[in-house]
């Protein structure tokens, strides 16, 4: 039997599914006001096609091939793929105090790879040419870079998904509270065919499970990386490190995306237990360590181009970060990556680092891999090698802007949907029975 402070426990981190208030209300009519005129952002560019965000090949029309929305898929893919090397880690390290963050993880890197995957389609202009792209995947995945970034996406979206569904079956099964109606229909079919003894076995999966997330992340998850790093005619995108760079910009939005999520659940919701200070405390290490290591990669990826022997191209697009033209994006980037990292350390040494602290932090940081991300598509394109084009100019128009931050906010829209329709419950005495009293309770 639960004791009452079992049941407070339970009843406090059923608070997200179980509570709706006028604020929830409130913010969920303005997404959807502003999922009205994204719809209608949608709608203008399927009408007129990619001529709305005035990109253009090279040559006369001085423009680029890419834009915003490639830009945005390498933050969102990031991001998701942080997200799950976090809930992977703590999954596989079975942390059962941080089990609230990994099903955050887990939740948020579906969507953030959904999101990405919807850039990619927006961005091929026809969104029919998706299902080209399926049918020509057995014999263009050997040769083409988009078929490896669909996968990857792919790949990504399924087994974020499966390890959600799984952990979901878990604790369904141990929970022991009345859900509202509208929470009973996942969990009536993630539970067909659940017996008592299935909860530990689960539990041993999803450890071995997050392993292999663990490993994803350092060998799948540097494919759109070497989406850019194959193109040999361009060296802003050619090189071996193109995947190392991905990977590391990704963690550090993953979690600062995650930092941002676990906060704004606490103060909304009451959960100082479930995500205490703690966690703020570790997660703001992790964010500064990964920061740095993201800019070594980024010091690595761009010293070769500063020196004298640098290929033209390669000396034009550093000439254009340094002084020119990108120099305000680069140097702003480079900042809000800096100086939140340091602070962090800082705080660090000195105190303990606070919740607020990080999620400041957090925020400077993941624009800052925003706006880096974005450089990192447009620098080369900007510069033609090789080709008697003149140098192009790009500056993302309004339909860009609405579509790209509008994914963002269906993202969130889909979150805030989603707490309310399944459980944000930790797997050992909080809302749920540990994997040792269910089998206490199987035995007797």
């Amino acid at each position: 039997m639960a004791t009452d402070q079992e049941t407070f426990a339970e009843q406090t981190v059923l608070n997200p599914l179980t509570s709706i208030s006028k604020k929830y209300i409130a913010v969920l009519i303005a997404l959807l006001a502003f999922g009205a005129i994204y719809a209608e952002a949608l709608v203008h560019q399927l009408r007129y096609g990619l001529v709305v965000t005035d990109m253009a090949s090279w040559g006369t029309q001085a423009g680029v091939t890419w834009g915003l929305y490639i830009g945005a898929f390498e933050w969102y893919a990031g991001s998701a793929l942080g997200s799950i090397a976090l809930a992977g880690y703590i999954r596989f390290r079975g942390i059962d105090d941080y089990e609230m963050l990994a099903r955050l993880g887990e939740l948020w890197a579906v969507i953030a790879a959904i999101c990405a995957s919807f850039l990619i389609v927006i961005d091929l202009g026809r969104p029919e040419r998706v299902i080209y792209v399926m049918e020509s995947w057995p014999t263009t995945v050997q040769h083409s870079p988009l078929a490896w970034d669909v996968t990857f996406v792919t790949m990504l979206i399924v087994v974020s998904t499966t390890m959600l569904a799984m952990s979901l079956r878990r604790d369904y099964g141990w929970m022991d509270v009345e859900l509202p109606l509208r929470a009973r229909i996942p969990q009536k079919l993630l539970t067909v065919g659940y017996s008592p003894t299935e909860g530990p076995k689960l539990t041993s999966m999803l450890k071995y499970m997050g392993a292999g997330m663990l490993l994803l992340v350092v060998t799948a998850g540097m494919v759109p990386g070497w989406l850019f790093g194959v193109v040999g005619p361009q060296p802003g995108y050619y090189g071996k490190i193109q995947g190392v760079v991905f990977i590391t910009g990704g963690i550090p939005a993953g979690i600062g995306a995650l930092t941002v999520i676990a906060y704004a659940m606490r103060r909304i919701y009451d959960l100082e237990d479930a995500l205490p200070d703690s966690m703020f405390f570790n997660l703001g290490k992790a964010l500064g360590l990964f920061t740095f290591v993201y800019l070594i990669a980024l010091f690595n990826q761009f010293m070769p181009m500063v020196f004298p022997m640098a290929p033209l191209g390669g000396a034009s697009i550093a000439d254009a970060m340094l002084y020119g033209a990108l120099s305000t994006y680069f140097w702003t980037s480079i900042a809000l990556l800096v100086f939140p990292m340091l602070a962090l350390t800082w705080v660090y040494v000195y105190r303990t680092i606070t919740p607020e602290v990080t999620v400041v932090a957090s925020m400077i940081i993941m624009f800052g891999v925003f706006i880096k991300k974005n450089l990192a598509v447009l620098e080369p394109l900007m510069f033609p090698v090789g080709l008697p084009y003149e140098h192009g100019v790009y500056f993302p128009t309004t339909v860009e802007w609405v579509i790209s931050l509008g994914v963002l906010f269906v993202g969130i829209l889909a979150f805030i949907v989603l707490i309310k329709i399944i459980p944000m419950c930790s797997g050992t005495g909080v809302c749920c029975r540990s994997s040792d009293e269910s089998i206490e309770e199987v035995e007797a």
